[in-house]
């Protein structure tokens, strides 16, 4: 009874703090930032002698403030009560998610909390859909792959499937692919770990594995509901995988998302997965690999002579490139908060599974053997793309080296 009460009083004191106004006017400061500056995260990290916060702009982290250590409690259960979760529970991760009127619309936060040795850190994904670009003609894309994604997107059946390490646009180009085919006449289903952003027009399953709601449990359910096209947020195991495989076999569309990094090396890992390879060469359409490159400023960019050490490691990443007189430096302005970069574009690699790639899969090729073949039939590889983009004055050499580094 006495636990109950003590209980009681920490959650009434707690609420009492976090609605302060100058806590308030704090944690409204530090969304309203990362909503100004384009952030996707932001970070609340516990010090002994302040908290810090950073913000994750186009793929990098900067420390925009930080305060008083004394403020860390406050901050933590302004948070979780803004998020429904439990204000007196600082032992355990906790996950939620809230909203935000901001102008004439909307933006979402998913927030994740995890108990450190020193307090509670809070990372806040924000989900701003007036950001959000779902055009796959503006992703970004070389006219190749465009092209590839258009012609397979159209198909009745068959899996395309877009890979990439975590925060590399898949989830972005998967919805901008359902936006290009979706129609009063389909049958579109999503099941998602958690829904980014909601669809109009679409069906979506929110994966809840605590409940037994698994992405392959779901994929089973969603087949008996007769869908034409189906989004699988990620294959994570055997048996989703086979799941897939198999309805892009029977008549359905299947949009998919896995972490490797090429195109060539997702066969490899469906094939360590367990699936047979006739049934990757049967069933899938295109695999396309995809990381994020940021664009230099236009407002504040600088060219300078193209050197020739400058070259010579452009031509580390692209041999084809010949000579060029100038390149492109980030030098930051206002507009850029400083940092010379402004937006990101998608960088892709895109294998098409033509008559001869099937025939590779089936006889078991190793990797190289099929990126070979694929380079080939017209594929760029990432770091090539990267390159020719620096040469077109949309980025640096210094974001070249970055991702191709990664």
């Amino acid at each position: 009874m006495e636990e109950n009460n003590s209980k009681e009083l920490k959650e009434k004191f707690a609420e009492a703090l976090v609605e302060h106004g100058p806590l308030v006017k704090v944690i409204t400061k530090i969304l309203f930032t990362g909503i100004r500056q384009k952030a996707s995260d932001i970070f609340i990290e516990p010090y002994i002698d302040k908290v810090r916060v950073r913000y994750r702009i186009d793929g990098i982290l900067y420390e925009r403030m930080s305060f008083s250590a004394s403020y860390q409690s406050g901050l933590i259960s302004r948070i979780k009560v803004m998020a429904g979760l439990d204000i007196a529970e600082h032992r355990l991760p906790q996950e939620g998610r809230f909203r935000m009127q901001v102008d004439d619309g909307h933006v979402d936060f998913r927030v994740s909390i995890v108990p450190t040795n020193i307090g509670e850190k809070v990372v806040l994904r924000i989900l701003d859909k007036a950001r959000i670009i779902l055009d796959i003609e503006k992703l970004g894309f070389d006219k190749r792959s465009l092209s590839l994604f258009r012609k397979n997107l159209v198909k009745p059946f068959g899996m395309v499937l877009v890979c990439g390490p975590t925060g590399s646009g898949k989830t972005t180009t998967l919805y901008s692919a359902l936006n290009f085919i979706n129609s009063i006449e389909q049958n579109i289903i999503t099941v998602e770990d958690p829904i980014e952003y909601e669809l109009a027009g679409i069906n979506q399953v929110s994966v809840r594995e605590q409940l037994g709601l698994t992405f392959s449990s779901a994929l089973r359910s969603i087949l008996r509901q007769d869908p034409d096209i189906i989004l699988v947020g990620e294959i994570r195991d055997s048996e989703t995988a086979d799941i897939a495989v198999k309805a892009a076999l029977t008549g359905h569309l299947i949009l998919t998302t896995l972490h490797t990094t090429s195109a060539p090396s997702s066969i490899i890992r469906l094939i360590d997965m367990g699936v047979e390879p006739f049934l990757i060469s049967s069933s899938c359409l295109l695999i396309a690999s995809q990381i994020l490159l940021r664009t230099v400023c236009a407002e504040c960019r600088e060219s300078y002579p193209a050197t020739e050490e400058a070259l010579v490691e452009l031509r580390k990443f692209n041999p084809n490139i010949k000579e060029v007189s100038h390149l492109y430096r980030a030098k930051g302005c206002e507009s850029c908060s400083d940092t010379g970069y402004k937006d990101r574009t998608a960088l892709t690699e895109t294998l098409e599974i033509t008559p001869r790639m099937r025939k590779l899969i089936v006889s078991g090729a190793p990797e190289p053997e099929i990126r070979k073949a694929a380079r080939e039939e017209g594929m760029e590889l990432l770091r090539e793309n990267a390159a020719s983009l620096a040469v077109k004055g949309v980025t640096t050499l210094e974001e070249v080296i970055r991702v191709s580094s990664m």
